[in-house]
């Protein structure tokens, strides 16, 4: 009888994957002004990736080199901002309108015997630019394209029954390392293996959910129940990195955060109701994220990977879980032969500019003047100054030194990497 009990619980723990199942998470990143619009400029890279992800366009893939002894740490191996990913001298920025940042989806495939699996997936809106392993298939690529849309990238992996093998070596330091703590099986693509499918992208598309601010308040609507977030929350970090979180509550499609209430989360001085920090913030967003689909696991991993960009850099920001049909519509996905269960999680990454906000980047410029500094508005300084730019012409006389130097800024920030913050 004694070797019954483990034999059950053998039994359920295999029990709770399905024979074949697969699993996605990502974000998009955007930032909005007071009137709720996503800005230009969002393509900017956050952190540098491992040498070996293959670029825009690329898809022969090559074997990795395996090493046994890891090197020493490279803090920038791989400097590829999105711009020179796509080529020096090549013009597309200057003529595309780039407003979501896709960043670090990947799918996890889980397998009790080996499988070759087709996975393809567009961006209608869009473009992918950074993959590993390589793809057998994606357009544009760098000879054809000519606008931001109509990505389209596919995928031909054999699927292992292993979940460890020889995968590149990654520094523990590096944002890519964090997703390979699952228990997901092993992916292969001719001579490269990973513990998962890595892509990236860029692309222009307005969230389903309306944004706007008034007053230092904040307002969210949607207009039906299909395009509700399954969850939301309200951080700030302050310029020392700490940060602060709180829940959002959407109730009839609505919900309006009054200034109080966001500068009792601006306040770090001291506790407020309802203000998570710390460890508690942590697992807020992996419950929201675990209770939506993922493997407590692969909830963890991305929080690892994201928790400076969502908990630490400077700044107000919304994350919201978006709802399954507003995922596929943005980023239709097809898995061949279909799994038992496809579970796709994504959290949109909103950076927020109040109506106050802006007004206090306005006088520090006009103060300021040539001294005003990009880099003290961090990774997004570029959409954060052309909002600047938009607020600032419709007051009632704009100055057109004033409007030269903020176009200036812009054309400094587009050139720039403002501080390679995430």
């Amino acid at each position: 009888m004694r070797f019954i009990l483990p034999l059950v619980t053998l039994l359920a723990s295999q029990s709770a994957f399905a024979k074949f199942e697969v699993h996605e998470w990502g974000t998009f990143t955007s930032l909005v002004g007071s009137n709720g619009v996503t800005q230009n400029g969002m393509y900017h890279e956050d952190e540098p990736l491992p040498d070996f992800v293959h670029s825009f366009g690329a898809m022969q893939p090559q074997a990795p080199q395996p090493e046994p002894v890891p090197p020493p740490f490279r803090p920038n191996p791989r400097p590829c901002h999105s711009k020179m990913c796509f080529g020096d001298g090549n013009d597309f920025f200057d003529h595309n309108v780039v407003t979501q940042k896709m960043e670090t989806p990947v799918i996890y495939f889980y397998s009790d015997q080996d499988r070759q699996v087709d996975v393809n997936v567009r961006f209608p809106q869009g473009v992918v630019t950074d993959t590993f392993p390589a793809p057998v298939a994606t357009s544009p690529t760098m000879g054809d394209i000519r606008e931001l849309a109509n990505g389209n990238t596919t995928f031909h992996v054999e699927v292992l029954p292993a979940t460890s093998g020889n995968i590149p070596y990654v520094n523990s330091n590096n944002i890519y390392s964090h997703a390979r703590n699952t228990a997901s099986n092993l992916v292969k693509i001719n001579n490269e293996q990973e513990k998962f499918i890595f892509y990236r992208g860029i692309g222009r598309f307005q969230p389903r959910m309306q944004i706007g601010s008034s007053g230092g308040g904040l307002g969210l609507y949607a207009e039906n129940n299909a395009d509700r977030p399954l969850a939301i929350f309200l951080v700030h970090v302050n310029e020392q990195g700490h940060g602060q979180l709180m829940h959002v509550g959407m109730y009839y499609g609505e919900s309006n955060v009054d200034p109080e209430s966001i500068r009792a989360l601006e306040d770090h001085s001291s506790q407020h109701s309802g203000v998570l920090t710390g460890e508690a913030s942590r697992n807020a967003l992996i419950t929201a994220l675990t209770a939506n689909g993922l493997f407590t696991d692969e909830a963890t991993a991305m929080v690892d990977t994201w928790e400076n960009g969502y908990l630490k850099v400077p700044g107000l920001r919304l994350l919201y879980i978006l709802p399954r049909t507003e995922t596929d519509s943005a980023l239709p996905l097809t898995v061949s032969p279909a799994p038992d269960a496809l579970k796709r999680v994504f959290v949109g990454r909103i950076e927020v500019l109040l109506d106050t906000d802006e007004a206090q980047i306005i006088a520090r410029i006009v103060k300021e003047r040539d001294a005003f500094q990009v880099a003290s508005l961090g990774r997004f300084a570029e959409p954060t100054l052309r909002r600047i730019l938009e607020v600032y012409n419709a007051t009632k006389a704009p100055n057109t030194e004033v409007v030269a130097l903020i176009n200036r800024l812009i054309t400094d920030a587009a050139h720039g990497d403002n501080g390679n913050l995430n």
